[in-house]
Order: structure tokens, then sequence, then C-alpha cells
């Protein structure tokens, strides 16, 4: 008789672990051997900042996110990312001519790949490594203007970087879900040029380090209907250029991130959503050659629609 209850017991708690089984959609969902991943977000994107006794600017314009993922077997996914960004204007707004110019095209193209380590039907919880490395394609520009005359640049960055993470996480009951992640990311040295309207500006750009921490929370009423909110907290570190022939500090700094997602499975394979972003960053101060200003007023929103397919 002990011995069925113990066996009962066992079989109990197995059944619990294997009830809570992950669906497309749940934020620790992992890609099956053979499923593909394709999901799209477009973007209305702004950002402002000001520099001490000198310019405030602001940007406006549009961005599309696209990731394309594959399941090569059930503990290992890999990612491909393209980011377009489009009709994206910088403005001047401390002068009273037009002084704007634009910074559209290509991010730096995204590779990526998450091992599973454990999940929660055997371990209770998920358990995920994974690693990102974004990687640098055309000469990164940066757009000028003086209000008679305009120089579009890019949006490409002028430094790879390579991200290494951890993510654990739990669908605990039919309609709640979490998720805990760290990582760390390295960005190498890099070039690009300011195209100053007096003349091109060479940037040499040093290596850097950036330390992140980041929390999910998805509530799923039912099936069809998922909202999940996240916030992220990232340690960006101190980064030194040469900008021409000035040497260039900024210190280190935290920027909070916080995002609203709304989803909705129209079919079995098909997500439908609406997000809204939003960062609070810290003000920081920067080195020019011993004469120090401050980055302040930094404050940086987004909102939009996307698409996740599963096949």
């Amino acid at each position: 008789m002990k011995k069925l209850i113990v066996v009962a017991a066992i079989m109990g708690i197995s059944s619990v672990y294997a009830a809570q089984e992950l669906k497309f959609g749940d934020v620790n969902y992992f890609l099956k051997e053979g499923q593909f991943n394709l999901s799209a977000d477009l973007s209305s994107t702004y950002y402002k900042e000001t520099v001490e006794n000198s310019d405030t600017l602001e940007t406006r314009g549009y961005l599309v996110e696209t990731r394309y993922g594959y399941g090569i077997n059930d503990q290992l996914n890999i990612y491909i990312g393209l980011d377009y960004a489009f009709d994206r204007e910088v403005e001047n707004k401390t002068t009273t001519t037009d002084a704007d110019y634009s910074q559209d095209g290509l991010a730096n193209p995204i590779l990526a790949a998450n091992y599973r380590l454990l999940n929660q039907n055997e371990s209770r919880y998920n358990f995920d490594l994974g690693a990102i490395t974004k990687i640098n394609v055309e000469d990164a520009e940066t757009g000028d203007a003086n209000g008679q005359e305009s120089n579009d640049g890019n949006f490409s960055s002028g430094r790879n970087s390579i991200e290494v993470n951890a993510r654990m996480g739990r669908k605990w009951d039919i309609a709640n879900e979490w998720q805990l992640a760290a990582g760390v990311v390295y960005y190498n040295s890099g070039e690009e040029t300011i195209l100053n309207t007096s003349g091109d500006i060479d940037v040499d750009i040093d290596s850097s380090t950036d330390f992140f921490l980041k929390a999910t929370y998805q509530y799923r009423p039912v099936n069809e209907f998922m909202m999940s909110l996240s916030a992220q907290a990232t340690q960006v570190g101190e980064l030194s250029g040469d900008v021409g022939s000035s040497r260039i500090t900024d210190d280190a700094h935290v920027d909070m991130d916080f995002l609203f997602r709304a989803k909705y499975l129209i079919t079995d394979s098909f997500i439908a959503n609406f997000h809204y972003g939003m960062s609070r960053n810290a003000n920081y101060d920067r080195d020019a050659d011993g004469v120090m200003s401050e980055i302040k007023k930094r404050r940086e929103n987004f909102y939009g629609v996307g698409v996740d397919l599963l096949f």
C-alpha cells in the first residue's frame, strides 16, 4: 500500500510538471525540431537628448525588425535578424533654421543561437543559454546639417558586438508565466565617419562592455489572448573614442527600458501583436579634451504592430 502511495505521489508531481505545456506565444516557448519561425515588428520611434550648453536633438522615424528562427532540434534554435530604419529624421531643436538630416538603412545583421539546458516538464524550470552577434557589413556614417546644407547618414554601427546570456523561467499555471534574463554584451573597437557639412570627420571608437538584467511577466487568461510586461536595466559601460583630433569619453550609466505587448492568436500558427516601449535613461557626463558637459533629458519611446508565424 505504501508503495502504491509513493508511486501515485510521484505520478502526481510529474503530471503537475507536464500539465503546463508551453504553447506558441508563451514567453518561454522553444522551437521544436524542424519548426521555422518568422516574426516582424513595425514601430514608430522617438528619441531626444540634450547636450549641456549645446544642442537638443530629436530623432523620429520608423523601424522594421525581423527575426528568422529554426529549430535544429528540441534543444537548439538558431536565428537571423535583419532590421531596417526608414524616414528616420534627426532634427536640431536649438536652431531656428531647418537643420535636419536622415539616418536610414540597414542595421548590423544579427546571428543568434539558443540552447535549452533544462525544461520545466523535467526540471520544474526552463533554463536557456544564448549567444548573439551583430556584424558590421557597411561603413557607419553619421549625418550632419547646418540649416543650408545637410548630409544624410545611415543606420549602421561601426562596431561588431557579441552577447552571451542566460534565461530562467516557468509557466506555473495555465495563465501565468515569468522569465528572468541576464547577460553581457561586448563591443569591439570600430570606426565611423561624421559627414560634417564642412568636411568629413573620422571617429575611432574603443571597445566597451555592457551588462543587463531583464524580467518578463505574461498573463494568458485564454489561449487566444496574451499580455506581457518586461523591464530591463542596462549598465552601459564607459565609452571612449577619438573624434577627429579630440579625445572624448562618456561615463558609464544605467538605462531603463520597459515594454508592453498584447498578442492575439489568430490561428494556431499566426499571432498579431501591438507593442509599446519606453525608456527612462540616466544623465551622464562627457569629457572632451578636459571640457566637461552633461548629456541629459534622454527620452525614448516607440509603438507599433507586428506578426509572429510558426511553420
